[in-house]
């Protein structure tokens, strides 16, 4: 527990205040409460947790301004059978001034349980999250997007990842140039991203039925053929980041490697698992 002593985040109790379908794989669930007025504002690719009840509700040790620590060991200490499941999001966008908070789901088939809920979800059902607190003093707590001073950046994401990138592509310097490689089930999901992506070099990956993250591994291998020693010898000047399925990572990783990148630059992160849910509870 000593690893969460110094977090920033808190438990803000919600409830959804209107839900829009994107595109056929997207869902926009709007957050509402007065308490979110004291979230701390951040985009990149910060991520909060979000915790899924499991029979309907929540445990009664599992309330609203719950520091991490504390949020942490009342969720541990609850059965397995009652203990609601963790995933971890990029919010779309964090709004404190209305008390909002803007999630966009993709609605995974067959659905896991986060892309269940979001689509069963509607106005006033409740949802627990765990962000940063804004008087904590730690808003960038949860990014990992560490560029540095890298004016060329590899981005490689499946839908999983799309509010992230969301969140990346607007904070890019005009020297930054940008190769975006997105896996995407349906050409629509990846249009979702138009207003961001414009004047960065993109390409989408339509998966036609392959497993999730194998095609967007694809990607990543046929373009470091093409530029990875370019990238190896930028140095500093170069970045990467990409996140998908888990168990893709250790290939990712190993692409870069054999491209003789420096490890230290270079971002990857599993952002879903491809499993039964009760493996990942503690995701």
């Amino acid at each position: 527990m000593s690893t969460f002593r110094n977090s920033p985040n808190v438990l803000f109790e919600t409830t959804v205040a209107a839900t829009r379908r994107l595109s056929p794989g997207f869902v926009r669930v709007t957050l509402g409460d007065e308490r979110l007025r004291e979230l701390a504002p951040h985009q990149l690719d910060q991520r909060i947790k979000i915790m899924l009840p499991i029979t309907g509700d929540y445990p009664a040790g599992l309330r609203a301004g719950l520091p991490e620590q504390g949020w942490r060991r009342a969720w541990r200490s609850t059965p397995d059978r009652e203990r609601p499941l963790l995933r971890s999001y990029t919010a779309y966008r964090t709004q404190p001034a209305a008390g909002e908070l803007d999630l966009d789901f993709y609605l995974h088939q067959p659905h896991g349980p986060a892309s269940g809920w979001a689509a069963r979800a509607r106005p006033g059902d409740r949802l627990m999250l765990s962000g940063p607190h804004v008087r904590a003093g730690q808003p960038g707590y949860g990014v990992q997007w560490e560029p540095g001073p890298a004016t060329r950046v590899l981005i490689a994401a499946d839908e999983t990842a799309y509010p992230a990138v969301r969140g990346i592509l607007p904070s890019l310097g005009p020297g930054v140039r940008a190769t975006v490689l997105l896996e995407a089930g349906v050409a629509a999901d990846a249009a979702t991203l138009d207003d961001v992506t414009a004047g960065h070099s993109i390409q989408v990956g339509l998966r036609s039925g392959a497993r999730g993250g194998t095609v967007l591994t694809t990607m990543v291998s046929d373009w470091l053929v093409e530029h990875g020693a370019a990238a190896a010898g930028a140095g500093t000047d170069f970045y990467a980041w990409a996140a998908t399925e888990s168990s893709r990572i250790a290939d990712l990783r190993r692409l870069f490697a054999e491209a003789r990148i420096d490890p230290d630059r270079v971002h990857t992160q599993g952002y879903w698992h491809d499993r039964p849910a009760r493996e990942e509870a503690e995701d």
